[in-house]
């Protein structure tokens, strides 16, 4: 008698039925899974009181028709499957694997390194979490990105990474921690377990960073706590071999005569990215109490920038790497004050600033351009960045010519967001600027250039903006798709 090929079908297809263990995790992945909007395709979940089998068949995924990065060429032909991470109290923690940090760093570390939090593998891809707000975002090169936001889990409020592999056409829950905040970009970290960015030294090792720092090795999926003296980090940066922080003892976000608002002891640590120590950085003096502070990286060379809290204004940069140097005030700048500056994503040594000027610091700003570290300086007054003001400008450039400005969009310690902030560019070096709205939007951020003329921006919410022309233009990218 000849075979039923119909028959034969079914019975194929039962044979490849696997079954997976029935949990609370399980089923929370379940749940996100069936809130994911249905593109070209659909995972289907069979549930069942005591397990839950999954039927393994192909799955086809829109990838729609996202920006690139800076060509095509740099997107994989596939998308990678991502994981999902639920992170419980650090106390209670079950280490059910052991992270490999690599060899050991050269810096002494202050205490014991702490055992990696648990992490939970998901079967299958997660969507964006419903209601993610985002507060930082990295580029860690090869297409990849990542972003840190607030989110609406399965139980509950919750902090979650997502990530893309493909250029930002894509993106998926790397991890999620119930046990952590996130305020946003604009408000200094005050309270415990608040988390205010996200950085990428590669595909595989991050950070997350506020009133505490977590580390992954395997692109979220498991996350370390990293030693940093028990310390507030405010800022934290990589070059894919070192991490360089902005610490402080404690941030205040109200004051009184003796202990006052601000962020008090600052302090700058470094590590190896092979490792969960870090080391403190001799400064030369520094404002005692500062508003806000943050690192800024020109290849393997790190300034740090800070303004003063009381009164809020600029105060002189430092070169933190090798011997740490004060740099000097450049002339046009208001010698009384100091300046912010970040370096270009395309010219090593090439950094730019911005200052309030000397010949009118209540009124005008000017921007500074340097080719040689900081050495010397190039000024040009920048009427077109209005007056100074106490919340500053956030600067970042793809070169000395192609910059971007927000203003009113440095980091607070009063514990609200500075309103309205206002989103420039110039391709003149600073001589004239131009108002830049995506999508019609009148408030950002944070932007950032990470190359060629690649900027992002953000204002929040469940998308970003993506500049392929130094910030001429931008474009809407979603992170749910």
């Amino acid at each position: 008698m000849s075979r039923d090929p119909l028959e034969d079908f079914f019975a194929h297809e039962r044979d490849e039925v696997r079954e997976l263990p029935a949990g609370e995790e399980r089923w929370e992945a379940m749940l996100a899974e069936s809130r994911r909007p249905r593109r070209h395709g659909a995972v289907v979940w069979l549930g069942a009181a005591a397990a839950a089998a999954v039927v393994a068949a192909s799955v086809v995924v829109g990838t729609g028709n996202g920006p690139g990065l800076q060509s095509a060429s740099d997107a994989p032909s596939t998308t990678t499957t991502a994981s999902a991470t639920t992170t419980g109290p650090l106390p209670t923690v079950t280490v059910t694997r052991t992270v490999q940090p690599g060899p050991p760093a050269t810096d002494k570390a202050t205490t014991t390194t702490p055992p990696p939090t648990r992490s939970t593998p998901a079967a299958g891809s997660l969507a964006v979490p419903v209601g993610f707000g985002l507060a930082s975002m990295t580029n860690a090169g090869g297409g990849r990105l990542f972003a840190l936001g607030s989110a609406v889990c399965p139980s509950g409020e919750c902090t979650a990474v997502v990530g893309s592999d493909d250029n930002g056409r894509t993106w998926s829950t790397r991890a999620s921690f119930t046990d952590l905040t996130t305020r946003g970009p604009l408000v200094t970290p005050a309270g415990p377990r608040q988390l205010v960015g996200v950085r990428f030294a590669s595909a595989e090792v991050g950070y997350v960073f506020g009133t505490e720092v977590r580390r992954t090795t395997d692109g979220g999926r498991s996350w370390t706590s990293v030693d940093v003296g028990g310390r507030t980090v405010l800022s934290l940066e990589t070059d894919g071999s070192r991490v360089w922080m902005a610490t402080a003892g404690t941030c205040r976000h109200t004051g009184t005569a003796s202990t006052p608002r601000g962020c008090s002891d600052l302090q700058v640590r470094t590590g190896a990215v092979t490792s969960t120590t870090t080391s403190t950085v001799p400064l030369p003096a520094a404002a005692p109490v500062v508003e806000n502070a943050w690192i800024s990286l020109d290849g393997p060379d790190a300034y740090l920038n800070a303004t003063a809290a009381d009164p809020q204004q600029p105060v002189r940069a430092i070169r933190v790497s090798g011997t740490p140097t004060t740099l000097p005030v450049p002339e046009g700048c208001d010698p009384e004050q100091g300046l912010t500056l970040a370096a270009t994503a395309n010219t090593r040594g090439t950094l730019v600033g911005v200052c309030p000027s000397s010949d009118a610091p209540d009124s005008r700003y000017t921007v500074v351009t340097s080719t040689d570290r900081g050495a010397t300086w190039r000024l040009r007054p920048a009427p077109g960045l209005g007056t100074p003001t106490a919340a500053g400008v956030w600067l970042t450039a793809t070169d000395a010519q192609h910059l971007v400005a927000v203003r009113q969009a440095l980091p607070a310690s009063t514990g609200e967001v500075p309103s309205p902030t206002t989103m420039l560019a110039t391709s003149t070096g600073g001589a004239a600027w131009k108002a830049v709205a995506p999508g019609g939007a009148t408030d950002t951020a944070w932007a950032g250039a990470a190359g060629g003329g690649l900027v992002y921006a953000f204002s929040g919410g469940g998308s970003y903006w993506q500049s392929n022309d130094a910030g001429s233009t931008f474009e809407t990218v979603p992170l749910r798709r």
